[in-house]
């Protein structure tokens, strides 16, 4: 069953010695459940960045038991983030500039539902390259039917 959204997708990321960066993104979009129990929303997310405007397609895939979720981002830089309490996930962002490889450990994943097609989904994760931990991050996914 599919249903049209509207999607709300805030990210916070903490750097050392930087200040707190925000990130908000409202989209329309599309919520589907599968017969297995796995929900898919897609959505695009457009970002205006020193006088360009990037076009992203995502697609975040929650788990029928939700103990995982993968968001897939694509567009002039790209990438799989996999989360899962408890675990270290290796993934590669892709930019223009080539790929950078790093590591997605969860700290947490929480999620709310509603009806169907209404989700709340908060993950609490670090990004690590190498030995470092370059980001302490929340990326909260919150769907509405239109």
């Amino acid at each position: 069953m599919k249903k049209k959204i509207e999607v709300n997708v805030t990210g916070i990321h903490n750097r050392q010695g930087e200040p707190e960066e925000k990130i908000n993104t409202v989209s329309e979009g599309i919520y589907e459940i599968g017969a297995d129990g796995v929900s898919v929303i897609e959505y695009k997310e457009i970002q205006e960045t020193a006088g360009h405007r990037l076009v992203f397609h995502n697609k975040a895939v929650i788990s029928a038991d939700r103990k995982t979720m993968e968001i897939q981002r694509g567009g002039a830089m790209s990438t799989g983030l996999v989360f899962s309490e408890g675990k270290d996930h290796e993934t590669e962002y892709n930019t223009p500039y080539g790929k950078m490889f790093m590591n997605v450990i969860t700290k947490s994943l929480v999620f709310e539902e509603g009806d169907v097609g209404e989700i709340k989904a908060v993950a609490e994760y670090a990004i690590k390259m190498g030995d470092e931990i370059i980001s302490d991050s929340v990326i909260t996914i919150e769907t509405k039917i239109r």
